[in-house]
């Protein structure tokens, strides 16, 4: 299995996508980013979904989303810091049903299948470098076959669903009357 079977999970349908960010950090300060760790992209997650195309798609979706934002990559002086964790878990259901295609054949019980499935999570935290603080993480998760499609397209699309709340929208100040 190659590392991002868990990013075309956020091209999918069942992704529940949580983020969570610091209430009082003005966001339009931010103008530009880098990596977390030196300014060097590095992967976080089970060492079995190590695969280098499948890392630089991620990082090159990464850059393109945060661009599209109208943030600029800056390796002497970022704002924010980027970091990414990937993890993927084997997981199985049991589903059950009635053998109705006969209508001759009488099942008290009924049928069980097991279906495996992988269950994926996307991570990415922004730190602010001034302060050394994390301003803002969005964790994406959701539910895939055990062979997704891994291609550029997908691994762009997650990246974007995982970071369509970055920047936060500033929440209006309630009316005064």
């Amino acid at each position: 299995m190659s590392i991002l079977s868990l990013v075309i999970l956020l091209s999918g349908c069942n992704i529940k996508v949580n983020s969570s960010y610091e209430k009082n950090q003005d966001f339009s300060e931010y103008k530009t980013f880098c990596w977390l760790k030196g300014c060097e992209f590095t992967f976080t997650g089970p060492q079995y979904l190590e695969d280098s195309l499948l890392r630089e798609n991620i990082k090159n979706a990464i850059i393109a989303e945060m661009n599209k934002k109208g943030f600029t990559q800056d390796e002497n002086n970022p704002d924010l810091l980027i970091d990414f964790h990937i993890s993927v878990e084997n997981e199985s259901s049991i589903i059950y049903h009635r053998g109705d295609d006969d209508i001759y054949e009488f099942k008290p019980f009924p049928d069980q299948e097991v279906v495996n499935y992988l269950k994926g999570t996307i991570v990415i935290d922004m730190v602010d470098k001034e302060q050394g603080k994390m301003v803002w993480r969005s964790e994406a998760i959701g539910y895939m076959d055990l062979h997704p499609d891994l291609s550029e397209k997908n691994v762009r699309k997650g990246i974007a669903y995982t970071l369509k709340n970055f920047p936060p929208k500033k929440e209006k100040a309630p009316v005064q009357e």
